[in-house]
């Protein structure tokens, strides 16, 4: 007998898998860095389109399309903008020296722009949907019929909510490939925060300035009411950067309470958890965009704040409703409401013990449901079934 095939003595190899993600690696997409490093039963390759400050993720197995920098990576780059499509090399080298076992696609974009390669490797494809590519993206006439041919030829999808399964599955996605999987955070970086001295001011965090789908000026008109409204002192700590943030600095100040808000600009994920630590509630006034544009599911910072034991007033958007509790863990309101968006950022700010019960449900809640090393269990048991 041959004992290394003996089923109740051999030990299973660890299943190979090939990440497709477009560049390696930003701040904002931090989860998929802990998709890979968590996942013990998986050996990770990474398969981008370019390098962006990969010091700040460090991944021995990534292989770029593009390993020119500055302007010597213009024609590259302007040839996969230009027709959505990468040439089969060099990923199909890599490929073939990994011999993996699955395909991982993050977002549905990148699955596509991998299409050709997929479908002649036969290897199956799971891909991961995170908003924009469910939303907006397919909106296009010429991106509908392009997803159709990735849902025919993927195995499996995964998405972090009901709602973004249901958008999924409008679109023309089968059933029974899409698997609900809530987006997992390193839950051991995370401590929940304590209580801050009662005279101190109350700290609010707000995270977007790029995207109108974050709700920025709802955010900060928001916060200028509750300002004006409230009995207690409000700061309102802004985090990140993007077009909106010459916009929102000339509200504040035409409103007189610049000196309340504090612009951090981008940061690093460490520092962005030092800050965590000092906030006492946050602010995720999520919208329908104008060109459809969604969060598709939650923002991270929601689940993170969450895990904190940090209360969250937010809005009935996507599936921020199924992450955080009305009247639990935090209190949300129809979108673009700001006047029901100040009430809710008053009721929390002057109700300190109504933070703390509330910001005990949500660590619970997110601690149990989104413990990454938790959830890479479930993804792999998604390319197990494959």
């Amino acid at each position: 007998m041959d004992i290394v095939n003996h089923p109740t003595n051999s030990i299973a190899a660890p299943l190979k898998v090939c990440h497709f993600i477009t560049y390696y690696l930003p701040v904002t997409q931090n989860w998929i860095y802990n998709q890979l490093i968590y996942n013990k039963e998986c050996t990770s390759t990474v398969l981008c389109q370019r390098m962006i400050s990969p010091e700040k993720f460090p991944f021995s197995e990534v292989y770029p399309i593009c390993t020119s920098t500055g302007l010597r990576s213009v024609p590259a780059r302007f040839f996969h903008k230009l027709f959505e499509q990468y040439p089969a090399k060099p990923h199909s080298t890599v490929i073939e020296q990994v011999k993996p076992n699955i395909l991982h696609g993050h977002f549905l974009l990148e699955s596509w722009r991998n299409y050709h390669l997929i479908k002649r490797s036969k290897i199956p494809l799971v891909t991961t949907c995170y908003g924009q590519d469910v939303t907006s993206l397919l909106r296009k006439p010429f991106w509908a019929s392009r997803s159709r041919k990735v849902f025919d030829i993927g195995a499996a999808f995964i998405v972090e909510g009901e709602h973004m399964g249901r958008c999924l599955e409008e679109r023309g996605c089968s059933r029974e490939k899409i698997n609900v999987i809530k987006l997992g955070i390193d839950i051991s970086k995370i401590g929940i925060n304590p209580p801050k001295p009662e005279n101190s001011p109350v700290k609010i965090l707000f995270t977007g300035l790029g995207r109108e789908k974050k709700g920025a000026v709802y955010a900060v008109k928001a916060f200028i009411k509750a300002v004006n409204d409230c009995s207690v002192d409000l700061e309102l700590h802004l985090l990140g950067d993007g077009i909106y943030r010459k916009s929102m600095e000339n509200i504040l100040r035409q409103a007189g309470v610049m000196e309340k808000a504090v612009f951090h600009g981008m940061k690093p994920v460490s520092q962005y958890l030092d800050l965590l630590k000092t906030i006492d509630i946050v602010l995720a006034p999520s919208i329908h965009a104008k060109d459809g544009d969604t969060e598709g599911g939650a923002p991270v910072v929601v689940i993170e704040a969450l895990c904190a034991g940090i209360p969250v007033v937010g809005t009935l958007h996507c599936d921020i409703p199924n992450i955080v509790s009305h009247e639990h863990s935090g209190l949300l309101c129809a979108e673009k409401d700001v006047d029901a968006l100040a009430k809710n950022l008053c009721t929390l700010a002057q109700n300190p013990t109504m933070r703390k019960e509330m910001g005990m449900h949500g660590a619970e809640y997110a601690r149990r449901e989104h413990d990454i090393e938790k959830q890479v269990k479930k993804i792999t048991g998604v390319y197990k079934s494959r």
